[in-house]
């Protein structure tokens, strides 16, 4: 195998490194990132070529594909010897619901809510109330949320908040360390990081085009889980992951060879009072 750039090699490293590989995920961000913006079909061939470069075996690529095909998200054709697959209309609905989380573009929140949560409170049913659109939970009881609008799940344990509009002058060490929903701060990094050191850097179309999907993969697995991206915090490490594949990504759409639709994705930073 071609030896890789050595960020791109930590990040294929990185995603062999969680545990047990989800092929199946991988392969729907391959959908999604490569193959939605090139006609939204891509070959088994080129298929299996992107995931030998990422060392992931032939059959694990086949038996994944399977899965996605029984469960309905994927469809497929043949073309001779060739089969050819794409999201199926039901995983093209689950793709477009969540690319408007994926590839949104980073926003300036200049205002934020804050609400303590009273002592009866049930922390995990309110959670569960606002999986969808969850506010922070810092130190395990104070809610914040941006100004302009109060999460619609928050809404119903209004009356069991302390609200106030005015930003804590300090957030002590013990409410940054129990952080609600629990978030993944070893990925966020691994995207600044790495993303840093890729600017700049000059890649091949195929580095690229893999360095495109790693990234991004690892970033759709923290925003889909985590959808409170920013935080009245300096340092709150999602910002700063979403903040770093923002500025970079323009760069690798261009080295691979993108299409104008991937130019807006990550686009604008947004202002929201």
């Amino acid at each position: 195998m071609t030896e890789q750039p050595a960020p791109l090699a930590q990040l294929i490293h990185h995603l062999h490194a969680q545990g047990r590989l989800r092929v199946w995920s991988v392969i729907v961000t391959i959908l999604g990132e490569l193959g939605e913006p090139e006609g939204g079909e891509l070959s088994m061939s080129a298929l299996l070529e992107l995931c030998a470069a990422l060392d992931i075996e032939p059959q694990a690529v086949r038996t994944a594909m399977s899965r996605l095909s029984k469960e309905g998200l994927v469809t497929g054709r043949r073309l001779g010897r060739q089969a050819f697959y794409r999201f199926s209309s039901a995983g093209l609905e689950q793709y477009h619901r969540a690319a408007r989380q994926i590839y949104a573009a980073p926003r300036d929140i200049e205002h934020w809510c804050y609400g303590l949560i009273g002592p009866d409170v049930d922390l995990a049913e309110l959670q569960k109330d606002c999986a969808a659109e969850p506010p922070l939970i810092l130190g395990a009881r104070l809610a914040c949320w941006p100004a302009a609008a109060m999460p619609e799940g928050l809404k119903p344990w209004r009356d069991r908040l302390v609200i106030f509009d005015s930003t804590p002058s300090t957030f002590p060490d013990w409410a940054r360390r129990q952080v609600f929903p629990a978030l993944n701060a070893e990925i966020c990094g691994v995207i600044a990081r790495l993303c840093g050191a890729l600017d700049g850097h000059v890649l091949t179309v195929p580095q690229a085009r893999l360095t495109r999907l790693l990234l991004v993969h690892f970033w759709r697995r923290l925003v889909l889980r985590y959808p409170t991206i920013e935080a009245p915090l300096d340092d709150w490490p999602l910002a700063r992951a979403h903040r770093a594949l923002a500025s970079l990504y323009p760069q690798l759409v261009q080295m691979s060879g993108g299409t104008p639709d991937c130019a807006t994705r990550f686009a604008y930073v947004t202002k929201q009072y």
